[in-house]
């Protein structure tokens, strides 16, 4: 039955249930897991994490609610809530709308006031929008339609990612166990933005899973089968539905990773060594130059011109914007606009440049990156960092995640605003990179004993 759009709550009864529930279940599933692993030290995070994430999901929803209005994230939800009304009413017409593109979304042709109520045009207009409405109403279907229900389970998705993504950098040994859990667990932009109901949750979660399961490839030691490549598949059939570029952001890192462990192979010599890394180099400018002549960079260049002029003309957009003076929007532009772009999602906002609490915390951030940046000369030198980060393939795949996505991130947004959610899932990346112990006195923590079987 149709529950008019005027009487949703987002902290009713039924919420309260739903919201009492689902904490004890993820409370549950915390200690449990904890007792379970309380022979790995890392595992002293664990409940912190969650918790973290929990607290900064709930807080980013309240903000939106408050002081936005609802907003993108109230937006998806109530989508969720058109389509559970939609299934119940006509079950036929759902599974049309759920499973295949409409021939004409302007006439609206299975929604209607009075028992399904409408979708919001921005949403129900957009592909990437739609479609992570329709994932968000599976999560409706478990919370009694409960905003902040469907809030906390987000959180815990998030939080899962990132707990796998901080086992991925104590197994490849790239830092201590505190500087890992910093950098993957407690970090406010990543905690804040990559969490909620929000598209940046699910490509974050989508992500950090995506390498873990392609990085079974790499261990010879891991049980590989068809089960991790289902999961792949469905995890890069969410990234191309919501933000295709981020499988280029996921796929050549780990093709970077997995060529330069067969370079470093012992049994071979230096000779084919040297030969593998050739065609590694190679094959990157190839694959470069295809990109670039591509009809998928062309359309690219084409949106994010049209991205920049019209955040340059239309004083409509709120928020500091900062111009990357870019004129040439060509491939070969796009490649002379590629550091700049990368060093303006890594190092900005500046402090000077915070307009607001958001920006003024990135820039924090952004700031302990540019200290972190140039203490390097003076404790260990960029050469010797380099050649640890070529024996490493974590650390192979932290550096091209962070140059790919920084690149994209850094093009296209505009506004210091948006930056600062596009950036956000390359924050844990870039500071496992600075923060690399490289000598067994720092490393002393992550001994081959203390690995987690991830």
């Amino acid at each position: 039955m149709f529950v008019p759009e005027s009487t949703y709550q987002f902290f009713g009864f039924f919420d309260g249930l739903a919201i009492f529930f689902w904490l004890v279940i993820i409370i549950f599933l915390s200690i449990s897991t904890k007792n379970n692993n309380k022979h790995l030290p890392h595992y002293r995070y664990y409940s912190l994490g969650l918790y973290v994430k929990i607290f900064s999901a709930v807080i980013f929803s309240i903000i939106y609610i408050l002081k936005y209005g609802g907003g993108d994230t109230t937006a998806y939800w109530d989508c969720a809530q058109k389509l559970n009304n939609l299934c119940f009413y006509n079950f036929k017409s759902f599974l049309k709308e759920f499973l295949f593109s409409k021939p004409d979304r302007l006439r609206y042709l299975h929604f209607d006031f009075q028992h399904t109520g409408m979708p919001p045009n921005w949403i129900y207009n957009e592909d990437e929008g739609w479609f992570t409405s329709k994932v968000m109403f599976l999560l409706s279907l478990v919370t009694l339609r409960s905003y902040f229900a469907m809030t906390i389970i987000c959180a815990f998705l998030s939080f899962k990612a990132s707990w796998k993504l901080f086992e991925m950098g104590i197994k490849y040994k790239t830092g201590t166990t505190k500087n890992l859990a910093i950098a993957t667990l407690f970090l406010p932009s990543t905690a804040f933005w990559c969490t909620g109901i929000s598209k940046d949750m699910i490509v974050y979660f989508c992500v950090i899973y995506s390498l873990h399961y392609l990085f079974l490839f790499l261990d010879k030691e891991e049980k590989k089968g068809f089960g991790a490549i289902f999961k792949l598949v469905i995890l890069f059939f969410l990234m191309n539905n919501i933000r295709s570029f981020m499988l280029a952001s996921v796929i050549l890192p780990f093709i970077f990773s997995l060529g330069l462990k067969l370079a470093n192979n012992k049994k071979y010599n230096s000779f084919s060594q040297f030969f593998i890394k050739t065609i590694i180099i190679v094959g990157i400018l190839m694959s470069m130059l295809i990109f670039f002549n591509s009809q998928k960079a062309d359309e690219f260049s084409k949106e994010a011109k049209v991205i920049q002029t019209d955040l340059k003309n239309n004083a409509e957009y709120g928020g500091l914007r900062y111009d990357l003076d870019i004129t040439d929007y060509s491939p070969i532009g796009m490649l002379k606009a590629m550091p700049i772009s990368v060093f303006t999602a890594i190092y900005r906002p500046f402090l000077w440049e915070a307009n607001s609490i958001f920006v003024l915390i990135s820039a924090i951030e952004t700031f302990l990156l540019l200290l972190f940046t140039i203490r390097i000369p003076f404790n260990i030198g960029f050469s010797k960092l380099f050649h640890i980060i070529q024996k490493n393939e974590f650390l192979v795949m932290s550096l091209v995640f962070t140059l790919i996505l920084g690149f994209f991130a850094g093009y296209t947004s505009g506004l210091f605003g948006v930056l600062v959610r596009f950036k956000a899932p390359l924050l844990p990346f870039i500071y496992i990179i600075l923060t690399t112990k490289l000598n067994e006195n720092d490393s002393k923590d992550l001994s081959t004993n203390n690995s987690p079987q991830i």
